[in-house]
């Protein structure tokens, strides 16, 4: 039933995908650095761009504004639901 959401990749749930994991990096960035967990969106993108944190941080917020501009484009846009979702 849901194999339209998952095979089809719409941009709206692309850009579901990329607000919440940046908002989510962004947040965490300082305690997982502590933590020497994973390394972070934020850490990710200041090693391979060469950029400081705050660079980084500025140029994610830009990539979950246009994540943000998909959301909004495809709830605008009709979507084909199959109608067991809608009852």
């Amino acid at each position: 039933m849901l194999d339209w959401l998952l095979f089809s990749d719409p941009k709206m749930v692309k850009g579901s995908k990329v607000v919440t994991r940046l908002l989510d990096d962004n947040a965490s960035h300082k305690f997982e650095q502590e933590r020497r967990h994973v390394a972070s969106s934020v850490e990710s993108f200041t090693k391979q761009y060469r950029v400081t944190q705050e660079e980084a941080k500025e140029e994610l917020h830009k990539q979950v504004v246009d994540a943000w501009k998909d959301i909004n484009e495809g709830l605008r846009c009709l979507t084909v639901v199959p109608e067991p979702l809608l009852v």
